[in-house]
C-alpha cells in the first residue's frame, strides 16, 4: 500500500476533480487526487502527501492529503457504506476536518447534505456510523454538552435565529455562575429571563 509520497510537482489541476502529478526520485510519477482547497507549490518544487491507495475492479487511484489526520479521517469517511472516495474528497474540500467533526458531533445532516452527490440520506448515514467511531480531538466538556442540550431544547420549543442565539448566551452566563446546575433548571432560568 502506498501511504506517503514525496517528489517534484510535474502538473497540477485545480478544478472539480483536482489532482497533482508528483515525480518521485525513482523516476515514477503518480497522479494523486486532492482537495481543491490545497495550495500546490509550482512545477519543479518538492511536495509531500499522505496518501490513500484505493483499489476497485475497474480502477486504482491515489488520494492525497497534507496532514496524516486528514488522510485518516478520509479513510473513516469512505468506510461508511455508500460513501466513495470522490464524495469523501468533496466532503473534506467543502468543510475541512475540524468543521466536519463538529457537524458530525452536532448531527447537522442538513449542512452535510449540501455536498454535491451526498444528499440527506448519505449525510445521515455518515453521522450515524461515525459519531461513535471517531476519536474527536475536541473532547467536549460537560459545559459544552449541557449547552448543546439547552440549544436542542430551545429549538424544540420553537426558538430560532437571533432569539435562539441570545437565549443560548443567557444560558452560558448562568452556567458560568453555577457549574452544578441541572439541564432542567437551566432551561427554566433561561425561559424566565
Amino acid at each position: 500500500m502506498i501511504s506517503y509520497i514525496t517528489g517534484t510537482v510535474q502538473k497540477t489541476n485545480i478544478s472539480k476533480d483536482s489532482y497533482v502529478d508528483i515525480l518521485t526520485n525513482s523516476g515514477i510519477a503518480y497522479r494523486i487526487s486532492i482537495p481543491s482547497t490545497y495550495n500546490i507549490p509550482p512545477r519543479g518544487e518538492t511536495y509531500s502527501l499522505y496518501t490513500h491507495f484505493h483499489v476497485r475492479d475497474d480502477n486504482q487511484s491515489l488520494y492525497g492529503f497534507e496532514k496524516e489526520q486528514e488522510r485518516d479521517f478520509f479513510e473513516q469517511l469512505i468506510s461508511v457504506s455508500g460513501i466513495g472516495p470522490k464524495i469523501g474528497i468533496a466532503i473534506i474540500t467543502m468543510f475541512g476536518r475540524k468543521e466536519l467533526e463538529t457537524k458530525i458531533l452536532e448531527g447537522d445532516a442538513k449542512s452535510l447534505s449540501k455536498v454535491p452527490g451526498l444528499g440527506m440520506k448519505g449525510a445521515q448515514k455518515i453521522i450515524l456510523e461515525l459519531r461513535g467511531k471517531i476519536d474527536f480531538e475536541q473532547k467536549e466538556s460537560s459545559d459544552d454538552s449541557i449547552i448543546r442540550e439547552l440549544k436542542e431544547a430551545l429549538k424544540t420549543l420553537g426558538f430560532s435565529g437571533s432569539q435562539l442565539k441570545e437565549s443560548v448566551e443567557v444560558g452560558e452566563k448562568i452556567l458560568k455562575k453555577n457549574k452544578d446546575i441541572s439541564i432542567e433548571e437551566l432551561i427554566k432560568k433561561v425561559l424566565s429571563k
